[in-house]
């Protein structure tokens, strides 16, 4: 029986040609030396391409044969790499606003792009198999509204398992996200009833908090995973962090009749919104103070606090003290007076309940 390989599109120097050969192992290769021709053998492959790796200068010329492959939708269901000597600067930037979904800098050995292919193959298998299943579902279901919701709320909890089979350092991180929400809407409903936080508000908030990092599906590899051991992330790899809120909110409003649905403004103020800060300095929107969706302001906090009570592939994790003092101090930035109030009268409560059993049982 054959075995099945995964179908690659290779557009290359024909100087590298020796490299490329190599693909023909592990892929159904399919080579070019010419943009155009690339570009017509994408199209008529179509959902049967698994790939596309191009092997050229970055340059002027390059950035705008991979505006092409966008124009053509390519880039949206087949994973894309670029292997440019040049990564560095204004072509790189214009290259990653094209929808190229990583960049490998050359020199590289065979064995790096091999993986890097046959992991973002998978990655984009399970997400283009999770949008069929979307269609299927949305074309066959019922308009009665109880199923309707229940299916919105089916392809919400698999946009969140996606983003953490993907995020595999913060296991887990999607649910405390919501215990952890829904315990500090519960103390600020009591103590500031002037926010509305009632208990259908609170239990529809903690349901989408999920959806929150959603975004960060179309951040690379090399930038979401970057480790401690390679330094921060520089300005413009932040810059590109910075775009999952945009990014994910443009795939809540890909779930078909979401808009109907009581959980959509939760949904998206949640993902736009949870980077906004209290004193106008966060991002994308630099809104500032109650111009700031309160769901917004409450995944925030608990966002912070769960990034710094959990080891990260960038950071180790810190003490509850460590962490008590950094939030309540200022050091996470400005939070809502109010929440940090709030999060403060619950914040060993959540911890013990939430994070205690799991972060000692991982040491």
């Amino acid at each position: 029986m054959a075995i099945y390989k995964p179908k690659l599109l290779i557009l290359y120097n024909s100087e590298d040609s020796a490299f490329v050969d190599r693909f023909d192992v592990f892929f159904d290769v399919i080579k070019t030396t010419d943009s155009q021709q690339a570009l017509k053998t994408a199209f008529k492959e179509g959902d049967s391409l698994s790939a596309v790796l191009i092997d050229e200068p970055l340059s002027v010329n390059t950035v705008d044969v991979l505006r092409k492959f966008n124009d053509f939708d390519i880039f949206r269901k087949t994973p894309s790499i670029l292997l440019a000597e040049n990564t560095e600067g204004t072509f790189l930037n214009r290259a990653f606003e094209t929808g190229l979904f990583d960049v490998v800098a050359k020199p590289c050995t065979f064995e790096i792009v091999k993986q890097k292919l046959s992991k973002f193959i998978e990655l984009y298998n399970n997400r283009n198999q999770l949008e069929k299943f979307f269609n299927q579902q949305m074309m066959t279901i019922s308009v009665q509204e109880h199923e309707l919701k229940e299916n919105q709320w089916n392809i919400i909890s698999t946009l969140g398992q996606a983003l953490e089979s993907r995020d595999v350092e913060s296991g887990n991180h999607c649910e405390r996200m919501r215990q952890t929400t829904e315990t500090l809407c519960k103390y600020i409903a009591i103590k500031y009833p002037k926010y509305m936080l009632n208990e259908l508000k609170t239990r529809q908030i903690a349901q989408v908090t999920p959806l929150h990092d959603i975004g960060k599906i179309a951040i690379p590899d090399r930038i979401l995973h970057k480790p401690e051991s390679a330094g921060r992330l520089t300005d413009e790899e932040f810059d590109i962090m910075k775009t999952h809120t945009v990014a994910g909110c443009k795939l809540i409003d890909s779930i078909p009749r979401f808009k109907e649905s009581a959980l959509y403004t939760y949904s998206y103020n949640i993902c736009r919104y949870h980077h906004e800060r209290w004193d106008g300095r966060g991002y994308p929107d630099h809104l500032k103070g109650m111009e700031i969706p309160i769901e917004a302001q409450v995944v925030a906090i608990a966002d912070v606090f769960d990034a710094l009570i959990c080891k990260r592939v960038y950071k180790p994790s810190f003490t509850l003290e460590k962490t008590k003092s950094m939030i309540l101090g200022g050091e996470c930035g400005a939070f809502n007076p109010d929440i940090v109030e709030s999060f403060s009268a619950c914040i060993d409560s959540i911890y013990a309940n939430h994070y205690e059993k799991q972060l000692t049982s991982s040491t």
